[in-house]
């Protein structure tokens, strides 16, 4: 089990969120959520997470910028981030890992839906810094 790795859930459906937070934390991450980009990027530059899990589209703005606000920071400039989109889905087979490109650099991107060990084995990769 982790020991305590924090984790930022950028996720604005809150239902799903609920459900991603608890099976992390049953996982034994600790995990703050967020549903707005700019609250998820306060919360960054305060608590310094291990990873951001971030959903593409959001009410405020793109799951992408606040990436790029955020890793434009200097402390914030190797921010581990997994994008979780539906975006994903028409193009690729549904639960599997790509890269999306941002802001120069390429992070993994889940594609919704996906199964709970999938999730569980790319968190826990790029945790172990095998990411």
């Amino acid at each position: 089990m982790p020991d305590s790795k924090k984790i930022i859930l950028l996720e604005d459906d809150k239902a799903s969120s609920r459900l991603l937070s608890m099976f992390l934390e049953s996982k034994g991450y600790e995990v703050q959520e967020s549903r707005e980009g700019r609250f998820a990027i306060e919360m960054a530059l305060r608590d310094t997470p291990d990873l951001m899990i971030v959903d593409v589209l959001l009410p405020d703005m793109h799951g992408s910028e606040a990436v790029k606000k955020l890793t434009a920071t200097d402390r914030m400039h190797d921010l581990k981030v997994l994008f979780l989109t539906s975006l994903l889905s028409k193009s690729t087979e549904a639960g599997k890992v790509t890269r999306l490109k941002v802001g120069g650099k390429e992070y993994p991107a889940l594609s919704k839906p996906f199964k709970p060990a999938s999730l569980e084995k790319v968190v826990a990769e790029m945790l172990a810094g095998d990411n």
